[in-house]
């Protein structure tokens, strides 16, 4: 698989699991009582998703060396997650639990979301353990650089994706929870075949085939 399809595939997969435009409603009942500082706010859930993310694609496959996990593998368990968490997205119609998303939907109700934002907002909310591993997963394939390079394109992209859903689109789109639901389960779709090929890769790779 070449640089440029393992980077269109990683952008796909991050930006439906990180789901910066649906998750910008979320955002908006979470800061209900402080629009004034939603841009602040939107500042530190970037970095937050930049970080974590970024440091996964860079330093995930060494930490799997440094613990003795086989890279094809953890690539065949990663693709198995990434299978699970579609299948329950395109079923369930809602964003995966594996993302932290469970307690996340729950209507938000403090006065202020300083505490808030960082945890759990951006992290697991956002950059959950799915994204994570989808992450280390992505920058374990293909060969050299084009792994690391393919993953930390999709989180760039995908985090200057999150002042469109969080800033734009969630003030302006009442999505009804039908519209909502039938979007999780078309990116869901999505989801389960990257997984897929991604599962499939790690297979030929564990066992050296070419």
């Amino acid at each position: 698989m070449s640089t440029v399809e393992l980077t269109v595939q990683a952008t796909i997969s991050m930006i439906l699991l990180v789901d910066p435009f649906a998750r910008g409603i979320f955002f908006r009942l979470l800061t209900e009582n402080e629009p004034e500082r939603r841009r602040e706010y939107v500042g530190r859930i970037m970095v937050t998703v930049a970080v974590t993310l970024g440091v996964a694609a860079l330093v995930g496959k060494e930490l799997l060396d440094l613990v003795g996990i086989d890279l094809g593998a953890f690539g065949f368990a990663g693709g198995l997650v990434l299978t699970l968490m579609g299948f329950e997205m395109l079923f369930g119609g809602e964003p995966p639990r594996a993302q932290g998303g469970a307690r996340a939907h729950e209507e938000p109700e403090p006065k202020s979301a300083e505490d808030s934002i960082v945890v759990p907002y951006a992290i697991p909310f956002m950059a959950g353990p799915g994204t994570i591993t989808a992450v280390i997963t992505i920058a374990s394939a293909g060969g050299g650089w084009s792994g690391p390079i393919a993953a930390l394109i999709a989180v760039g992209i995908t985090v200057a994706l999150i002042p469109v859903g969080h800033l734009l689109l969630a003030n302006r789109l009442n999505l009804s929870p039908q519209s909502t639901a039938i979007l999780t389960r078309f990116g869901g779709l999505f989801v389960v075949t990257i997984g897929i090929q991604l599962a499939l890769g790690g297979i030929k790779t564990y066992f050296g085939i070419e």
